[in-house]
């Protein structure tokens, strides 16, 4: 990479914390700001940062636009997921690059006004934050399919069952009203869709949805799971589980692939991650799995946030901000792993009705 430096700021010290954390030190990136609208927050990040990754020179605010004005280049931002639009088109307008947490969309009108403002601004880079899309396993599936080993894909699945303890949206422990609690778990999709539409080359264009009504925690408002079958641009299907109500513990990831000369699906074992397969062009595999034993990370990874996920991720980011190269997780990538969430709530609310989705001009 160019030695050139990119001055990077943090909005949302929840996630975004976490985010940065493995590049601090990196000889291309500069933290310079931090910014929650809690005070708390903003203190723990900045005797963090400071004391303990050595980082000088810390501007410190409490709002976004606070932060618009400072001389800040690139924005992790990640913030709660109904702001992440509407912000985004701020940084965007105030001349910064962003790399936007997911869902990066809210509506179908966050879809358009956000693809209006990355288009207002060709010199800025915008980049979809799905950190799943770097895991190890899926970048070789990808590889795999591209090499065409698994032939006309078919069907695929990913389930993301991710329910924990009730209690953590307790008023006593959550007394501010949280995003997740009234967000319906189908709109919480990306990470298992975003994976594989990366992986298939594909979007989704028509989507059927249903959402148990089954209770599991007390303090969750709305549908606390939902079961979603895609169809596609290609004519594969895809179906999507988000379980936030369901005694499965988390966070568990499921995926698999079928396709006309192979198929390779995930071990169901919470952090691992091996992929089993059978393949045509290898003998004897068509009664019998073959494991392969690529997880999270690649073997030379040694960061640590989501399986090494967010280096990568953040690294990618800058590259394409130093290089002047196209995001690897471009604006429509993101429109085009969130909208079928939104879309799928709505077929959910008219009993499972097949609804189109729209492609966001």
């Amino acid at each position: 990479m160019a030695d050139k430096v990119v001055k990077l700021g943090v909005v949302g010290l929840g996630r975004g914390r976490g985010i940065v954390t493995d590049v601090i030190g990196d000889a291309n990136i500069e933290l310079t700001a931090i910014c929650d609208m809690n005070p708390e927050r903003v203190e723990s990040a900045r005797k963090f940062f400071t004391e303990e990754k050595g980082v000088k020179d810390l501007q410190c605010y409490s709002t976004l636009d606070e932060l618009l004005t400072s001389d800040v280049e690139a924005v992790v931002l990640a913030t709660d997921a109904p702001q992440h639009a509407q912000q985004a088109i701020k940084l965007l307008n105030a001349g910064k690059h962003v790399l936007s947490e997911i869902p990066t969309i809210f509506s179908i009108e966050d879809a358009k006004a956000l693809k209006a403002a990355v288009k207002a601004h060709p010199e800025l880079k915008y980049m979809a934050g799905e950190n799943c899309n770097y895991w190890a396993f899926v970048q070789s599936w990808k590889r795999m399919r591209e090499e065409g080993r698994f032939g006309d894909i078919v069907y695929a699945e990913g389930e993301y069952l991710h329910s924990g303890d009730p209690e953590k949206f307790s008023p006593e422990k959550n007394p501010k009203t949280y995003w997740r609690t009234t967000l319906a778990a189908i709109r919480y999709l990306t990470h298992e869709l975003g994976p594989l539409l990366s992986i298939m080359d594909d979007r989704c264009v028509s989507v059927s949805c249903i959402e148990p009504t089954a209770k599991y925690n007390p303090y969750k408002i709305g549908p606390e799971n939902g079961i979603a079958l895609f169809r596609t641009a290609k004519g594969a299907a895809i179906r999507v589980f988000i379980c936030f109500g369901a005694y499965v513990g988390g966070s568990i990831h499921n995926y698999a692939l079928y396709g006309t000369r192979g198929s390779i699906e995930t071990d169901r074992a919470q952090c691992n991650f091996h992929s089993f397969a059978k393949m045509m062009d290898i003998p004897g595999t068509l009664h019998a799995k073959f494991e392969i034993p690529t997880g999270l990370k690649f073997p030379e990874d040694q960061s640590s946030g989501h399986g090494g996920a967010d280096s990568k991720m953040m690294r990618d980011f800058i590259r394409c901000i130093i290089e002047d190269t196209d995001p690897p997780i471009d604006v429509d990538a993101g429109i085009n792993m969130s909208l079928p969430g939104i879309i799928a709530h709505e077929s959910a609310q008219q009993g499972g009705a097949m609804l189109e989705i729209p492609v966001i001009e």
